[in-house]
């Protein structure tokens, strides 16, 4: 059985129609629909069934995803093992970032990059956290840049291999005209009448914002406004008319702008990359993370509101953060 048809149902299994399959990898729908009828053909069984106007997998249809999800993941492990024979990282790598991770890392690792790996070509894509994840485990990404926030629970992905960067304080963000004008730290309850901008609804910035609302403020916040931009969040707060909160890396005071911590709660938040098992050993892949290790490293450097983090061996864990 062909490794592009295997592809093709495992990618039916996790987005549900043909349409989402074809529109995911660059195919036409009846291109998709013809590959899945000749694999049905080559497995001797169906592999789907009609529901209504689309499909759905039989039985055998859902024991070949995971037999396909394995040659998948040997075909990818053989072809890292086969690059470490090379001198230097060379190929294509598709690498997401969120966005304040971006701003912060990305200027050092890519001019690093350009001097210890030349031969390596690095694409680069803004994705949220979960998006990115999902993409991850389809094959679209090869690297994800992501955060997870305390303390919201985060599912666990035990295909892909996590090597967290460095942790950051969580800041709340308020107006410099107001009753928080000389304050050391700021009372998310003395916030119960003001108006909040969050990350979108789904995402660990919005989650993280209603949690300590609920569970420390004692109210559910008025959130307003609904943006995974950190810059747009900022922009906000510099209006007068919304308090957020912001990470460290990004979270520096403007002329409008006060950042204060949160007077009950320590939060924090990390900033982690993620591939998956496969290619941990890739060449292409080790360059990239120690080429971000050295950025957040700088980016750290003289700081006590963010510090690195030695990578730990284990499955990603994240909740689906924003910014």
């Amino acid at each position: 059985m062909e490794l592009r048809r295997l592809r093709l149902l495992a990618e039916l299994s996790r987005r549900g129609t043909i349409a989402a399959v074809a529109n995911a990898l660059a195919y036409s729908p009846s291109s998709v629909s013809v590959q899945l009828t000749e694999l049905e053909r080559e497995a001797g069984t169906p592999l789907l069934r009609r529901v209504g106007r689309t499909v759905a997998l039989t039985s055998a249809g859902w024991r070949l995803v995971e037999h396909a999800e394995r040659a998948l993941a040997a075909d990818e492990s053989v072809r890292a093992d086969l690059a470490t024979l090379a001198d230097e990282p060379s190929g294509r790598l598709v690498m997401s970032f969120v966005q304040t991770a971006a701003l912060a890392l990305l200027p050092t690792a890519l001019a690093t990059l350009a001097a210890t790996a030349p031969r390596l070509r690095v694409e680069l894509t803004h994705l949220e956290t979960a998006p990115a994840l999902d993409e991850l485990r389809s094959r679209s990404v090869d690297l994800v840049v992501g955060i997870d926030y305390d303390p919201v629970p985060p599912p666990s992905h035990p295909d892909v291999h996590r090597a967290d960067l460095l942790r950051e304080d969580v800041l709340l963000a308020v107006p410099t005209r107001g009753r928080f004008r000389a304050r050391a730290a700021v009372s998310i309850g003395e916030l119960r009448d003001s108006v909040w901008a969050a990350g979108a609804r789904g995402g660990g910035h919005h989650a993280v914002v209603e949690y300590l609302c609920n569970r420390v403020g004692g109210y559910s916040p008025d959130i307003r406004h609904r943006t995974d931009d950190a810059l747009i969040l900022r922009a906000l707060v510099s209006s007068g008319q919304a308090v957020t909160l912001l990470p460290a890396l990004i979270g520096t005071a403007t002329p409008h702008v006060r950042i204060r911590p949160i007077a009950e709660a320590h939060l924090q938040r990390t900033v982690f990359t993620a591939t998956r098992m496969g290619l941990r050993s890739a060449p292409a892949v080790l360059a990239v993370r120690a080429a971000l290790a050295d950025a957040a490293r700088d980016a750290c450097a003289g700081r006590d509101d963010v510090h690195t983090l030695e990578p730990r061996e284990g499955a990603v864990s994240v909740h689906g953060g924003g910014m």
